[in-house]
C-alpha cells in the first residue's frame, strides 16, 4: 500500500454534515502544472473502479438527522456488479446509503466520480437525492464548511434538478439550478486555495461545465457520496418505491497531499 502521510484519526464522523452554467474546461487537470502535487504513481492507489468494496479506502455512511428518521430507517442495499457500485433504497422507510473516504485531501485538489440516476417521476411521500461532497474534517458537527453537488427530485414532482451548494461560515450559498430529467455522467470538485469549483459533464460530452465557485476553506477536507430517499427535514415518509443509482470510476486527478487516518 502506498501511504502519503499519516495523521490523527479520521473516523466516520466525516459523514456528520449532513452562478449559471457558463464556462467549460477540458479533461486535463489544471493542477497538473503544480510541482507540489502528489505523483500519479501514488495517487493511483486511491482511485477506485468499484469492482469490490475497498475497506482500506471507504467507510459506509449512515448518519441520521432526526429522531423520527431513526425510528423508521433501513440502510440502503449496496452491491458491486459489473465494475459498478449500485445503491438501492428500501421501501416504506427512510433509507440511504453511501461511502465516505477514510483519508483527507490537503491543499489544492481535483476529484471526480461517475454516476447515473434515473429519477422516478411523480413518486410521492418521498424525495430522491444523490450527492457528492467535500467537508472540512476539522469543523464542528453541523458547522463544518461543506461543498456539495446535488441531483434531486422533490416529492411528487416530474422534474429533476442539478445544482451545487456550499455551507460556508454558517450559511448556505447556492448555484443556479439546471433542469435534469435523468443524469448519466460525471461530477467533479476542484479546489485552488480557498476557492472550490463544482463541475459536471454528461456521458459522451468532452468538455466540463462549471456550475459555481465557492470561496470556502483551504483546510483539510474529506470526500463522500450518498443516495437517499428523503431530504434532511422530512419527518414522515411513505416511500412506496425504491430508487437506485450507479457509481463508478472515482478518480483523484491531482492533489497536493493525502492525509490518512491513524492505523
Amino acid at each position: 500500500m502506498r501511504r502519503r502521510k499519516v495523521c490523527l484519526s479520521i473516523g466516520i464522523s466525516f459523514m456528520v454534515f449532513c452562478g449559471a452554467v457558463l464556462s467549460c474546461v477540458t479533461d486535463k487537470a489544471p493542477l497538473q502544472q503544480n510541482e507540489n502535487i502528489v505523483p500519479q504513481s501514488e495517487i493511483a492507489y486511491y482511485n477506485d473502479s468499484f469492482d469490490k468494496m475497498r475497506e482500506d479506502l471507504w467507510d459506509r455512511a449512515g448518519y441520521l438527522h432526526k429522531e423520527e428518521q431513526m425510528q423508521n430507517f433501513k440502510q440502503a442495499d449496496m452491491r458491486f456488479d459489473n465494475g459498478k457500485l449500485i445503491i438501492r433504497t428500501k421501501t416504506g422507510s427512510f433509507s440511504k446509503g453511501g461511502l465516505g473516504a477514510k483519508y483527507a485531501l490537503r491543499g489544492d485538489f481535483d476529484i471526480q466520480l461517475d454516476c447515473r440516476i434515473d429519477f422516478l417521476k411523480g413518486a410521492s411521500g418521498m424525495e430522491q437525492l444523490l450527492y457528492i461532497l467535500v467537508i472540512d474534517k476539522s469543523g464542528e458537527i453541523g458547522k463544518a464548511n461543506t461543498v456539495l453537488i446535488n441531483l434531486t427530485m422533490g416529492d411528487g414532482l416530474h422534474q429533476g434538478w442539478l445544482k451545487s451548494r456550499g455551507f460556508i461560515n454558517g450559511s448556505w450559498e447556492n448555484s443556479s439550478a439546471k433542469n435534469m430529467e435523468n443524469f448519466d455522467g460525471a461530477l467533479r470538485i476542484l479546489r485552488k486555495g480557498k476557492e472550490i469549483s463544482t463541475l459536471y459533464k454528461k456521458k459522451g460530452v468532452s468538455a466540463w461545465s462549471t456550475m459555481h465557485t465557492f470561496r470556502a476553506t483551504d483546510k483539510d477536507m474529506m470526500f463522500g457520496f450518498q443516495l437517499s430517499n428523503y431530504f434532511v427535514n422530512r419527518t414522515v415518509i411513505r416511500a412506496k418505491h425504491s430508487i437506485s443509482a450507479e457509481f463508478d470510476n472515482f478518480r483523484i486527478n491531482a492533489v497536493q497531499e493525502i492525509i490518512e487516518e491513524e492505523i
